[in-house]
């Protein structure tokens, strides 16, 4: 079972793919945290994409791909995954599904949290004080906001476009309520 999880950033996505694990019995893949941890341990990939991280700029595609089907071997992985801020651009997705197809898998539902940009913009800035992520920052923000807006959007009709079951559920709210949204939105669908 392979959920993409979609919104754009400060839409709750880390958060509710923590929560739907147990529904789905599967483990949250987020690549930000990926590279977020290996730029903190300080190894030869994290040096390299520690500045990309901070300037809120992508990966470049084939650094992110090895990064992901690495994680996806992982045992706890075996059974599928819900992959949170990956894929980002129609060409990520088109390798993905590549990479999948290699071992028997493919993409199974795409869940998109819609959230207003206002709502986005504070909740980014909260979590900029709270967690000093370097790249919640003002400039960085817009960047990304804009960069979900011309990049990741078409990946949501990409895979409409394959026949992929494309599930929306309101990001706006409590932390409880999205989730029972989420949830229910994957019951509709048969996949929770």
């Amino acid at each position: 079972m392979i959920c993409l999880l979609f919104g754009p950033p400060g839409s709750g996505k880390g958060t509710q793919a923590e929560l739907l694990t147990a529904a789905l019995g599967v483990p949250h893949v987020s690549t930000g945290d990926l590279l977020r941890a290996e730029a903190a341990a300080g190894t030869a990939l994290g040096r390299g994409v520690a500045p990309l991280l901070a300037a809120g700029e992508l990966v470049p595609d084939e650094l992110m791909q090895q990064v992901l089907e690495q994680r996806l071997r992982a045992p706890d992985a075996a059974r599928g995954a819900i992959l949170d801020g990956y894929p980002r651009t129609v060409r990520q997705a088109r390798a993905l599904d590549a990479c999948l197809a290699r071992t028997g898998r493919r993409v199974d539902v795409v869940l998109v949290l819609g959230v207003d940009e206002t709502t986005l913009i504070g909740r980014l800035v909260h979590r900029a004080a709270e967690q000093h992520r370097a790249d919640d920052n003002p400039a960085s923000i817009a960047e990304r906001l804009a960069g979900y807006r011309q990049l990741t959007e078409p990946v949501i009709d990409y895979y409409r476009g394959k026949g992929v079951p494309v599930l929306e559920a309101n990001g706006t709210g409590d932390v409880d309520t999205v989730h029972r949204r989420t949830v229910r939105a994957l019951e509709s669908a048969g996949v929770a």
